[in-house]
């Protein structure tokens, strides 16, 4: 099932996306709750893939704003440096433990949304990255359980200002601006997904191939994330762990490939679908 989030911001619906167009899931069963982090929450998903295969009237995609899935998690978790050939670029070695940070979830938008370049940052760059997001309250998970916790995956793009990630020792301001969290276009459910370890990623720039990669290059995979996360602190459903991004972003290219306005990104995760976002 590929669940989205579709309407206006702060005011996006469940649905579920269908060859043709998007089952309003509340309005087909009203006991499915009317948002995807309430149907996570309330253990739904039997429910809404229910909903979803019921028939009924569609409302066509493109005639409606599709948000990200979970348009306000209760927390992003991100992973830096987790892939081998992102580790290569850089000429530095594989990290021994996962390297955590937080992003703000205000800087979510939508697959399609704008994404805003702040006045104080004169270097901000793309990341393509496969994200896990939680199914149900997750503490101290072993990794051989891991799977049992997850919704399903979806796609972002950790838009991050470099001059003043690295101008600090932690990267919050720099990766936390308003719109710096593309997610979407849907929620896959993880049935839906054979092998999240074998996943083809991608972002176009303006028509130029920047990222091409594959999540084979995971230094931590998706098993052992959530471990190690749920070691750490609990996870509720609905939290997003965007997992690292591969070789190719724009800071380490000679010259720099940085984003400007008026500029395109296209952002696939092989499964999930693709991201398209005008710099403004």
């Amino acid at each position: 099932m590929k669940l989205v989030s579709f309407g206006q911001p702060g005011h996006e619906r469940a649905g579920a996306l269908v060859a043709d167009g998007i089952v309003d899931l509340n309005t087909v069963n009203a006991s499915i709750p009317s948002s995807v982090l309430g149907i996570l929450e309330s253990g739904g998903l039997s429910a809404a893939e229910h909903a979803a295969q019921a028939g009924g009237p569609t409302i066509p995609v493109d005639s409606v704003r599709l948000g990200a899935p979970i348009p306000r998690p209760s927390k992003i978790i991100c992973v830096g440096l987790n892939y081998k050939d992102h580790a290569a670029e850089q000429g530095v070695p594989l990290p021994e433990h996962p390297l955590l940070f937080a992003k703000a979830t205000s800087a979510v938008v939508g697959p399609y949304d704008d994404v805003v370049l702040p006045e104080e940052s004169k270097e901000v760059d793309y990341e393509v990255e496969y994200a896990i997001v939680i199914g149900r309250t997750a503490t101290k998970v072993s990794e051989a359980d891991a799977f049992n916790y997850i919704a399903g995956y979806t796609a972002t793009n950790d838009v991050s200002g470099r001059d003043i990630q690295f101008r600090q020792e932690q990267w919050h301001q720099g990766k936390s601006y308003d719109t710096f969290l593309p997610m979407g276009p849907c929620l896959v459910t993880k049935d839906e997904i054979q092998d999240p370890g074998n996943l083809h990623v991608e972002c176009i720039l303006n028509g130029q191939k920047l990222q091409d990669s594959n999540t084979d290059q995971l230094i931590f995979d998706t098993a052992t994330l959530v471990s190690r996360i749920s070691a750490i602190m609990t996870l509720f459903p609905g939290d997003v762990i965007s997992t690292g991004t591969p070789a190719g972003v724009g800071v380490f290219r000679d010259p720099k490939i940085l984003l400007k306005r008026g500029d395109t990104m296209e952002t696939t995760v092989e499964g999930i679908g693709t991201l398209r976002n005008a710099i403004k």
